[in-house]
């Protein structure tokens, strides 16, 4: 038996490693592009990018581990069918439940390293990482005013801008918008950034435009505004990109739970208060899906009897991608006050085992 064990785990490995590398090429194909062009187009410094990079590393291991253990499961066990070898393990007097043990052991302890991952260094991560970007948005603008899009980082500003050339931003439409106010539109031709020393705003001079505003007593009444150069002072990011303060993903499971027993604004708002919570259970659930993917994969690799890499690297992508429609789906359920967050967190869980204990059922009665 265990040199049956020992070949099942043997023959996982290439193929799970193979597919971590995939399926992390697929995840930061787009971000490569993204970040090449923050050092070739927009002078950020390299290290700097190299940083983020490194930072995304725990939260895509979050998504690629369930992903490629799946993908290896589907690859191995469904060769094993097609190629008659568990065919003759059963006629050995071999029980499959016994030949599936140690796949579900090493599941169940990634599965474990996944919660320490998703609990601890991707929070961590993605806090650290924001503050980077939050720093380079400040210290370069022009790095992240991007042309041709509606910029939405800064506080109370939207801005759309024709062309970007270095400090100079040619085209510029921005809309501010004002506390209890209507929103006021401003257009110039061009504008230059200044940064600030404190590093924390930075301010724009506009040239040759106008400035429109609708009278908040009168909206029948239209103000306009030209102007030769015209300072808008003071720039900040909003709360999505600024900030120190941490936002509910970047905590751990101890600082959630703190925060829900202690902090006062998190109990009087019930829309946070069941952010919190769902917070809290999507990071516990979300680290055993590698368990779960596991338990489904095998029988329904066996039962499938193929083997090749490009079915059943199809199949794990299809796998994932409906699991986690259901994921986001229990989330927003848990947030707007749907379902209770263990109800709607862990109910993908339940429906995979759910289906594995239905084909395994199927792969016994073979």
């Amino acid at each position: 038996m265990r040199i049956l064990h020992r070949y099942c785990l043997r023959e996982l490995v290439a193929p799970f490693l193979l597919s971590l590398v995939l399926v992390t090429f697929i995840f930061l194909v787009a971000n490569l592009f993204t970040l090449a062009d923050l050092v070739i187009n927009k002078g950020v410094s390299f290290f700097e990018v190299l940083k983020l990079l490194v930072l995304m590393i725990p939260e895509l291991l979050g998504f690629i581990l369930p992903t490629g253990t799946l993908a290896a499961v589907l690859l191995v066990f469904g060769a094993f069918a097609q190629n008659n070898e568990i065919l003759a393990m059963k006629a050995s007097g071999l029980h499959l439940f016994h030949v599936f043990a140690p796949v579900v052991a090493i599941a169940f302890f990634l599965s474990l390293f996944s919660l320490f991952l998703i609990d601890q260094l991707q929070p961590a991560s993605e806090y650290r990482s924001r503050q980077i970007v939050r720093k380079m948005l400040v210290q370069r603008p022009a790095a992240y005013l991007e042309a041709g899009r509606f910029v939405k980082d800064f506080q109370d500003y939207t801005f759309w801008i024709n062309k970007v050339d270095g400090n100079r931003l040619k085209g510029v439409t921005i809309f501010q918008h004002l506390e209890d106010k209507p929103t006021r539109t401003i257009m110039a031709e061009w504008a230059e950034i200044i940064p600030s020393e404190d590093e924390k705003s930075f301010a724009l001079r506009l040239h040759s435009g106008t400035s429109d505003e609708v009278n908040p007593e009168d909206p029948s009444v239209f103000y306009k505004l030209d102007f030769k150069t015209l300072l808008l002072q003071d720039i900040v990011l909003g709360r999505e990109r600024g900030g120190v303060d941490k936002k509910e993903k970047e905590m751990s499971i101890d600082e959630l739970l703190y925060r829900l027993k202690h902090d006062a604004t998190v109990k009087s708002v019930p829309k946070r208060e069941r952010t919190f919570k769902a917070e809290i259970h999507k990071k516990i659930s979300f680290s055993f899906a590698t368990l779960v993917f596991v338990l489904v994969g095998l029988p329904a690799a066996i039962l499938s009897r193929r083997g090749e890499a490009v079915v059943s690297f199809s199949v794990a992508m299809g796998m994932v991608a409906i699991y986690y429609v259901l994921f986001v789906a229990g989330r927003t359920a848990a947030v707007f006050g749907y379902l209770p967050a263990w109800i709607a967190l862990w109910l993908p869980n339940v429906l995979l085992v759910a289906v594995a204990l239905f084909l395994g059922r199927k792969v016994v009665q073979l």
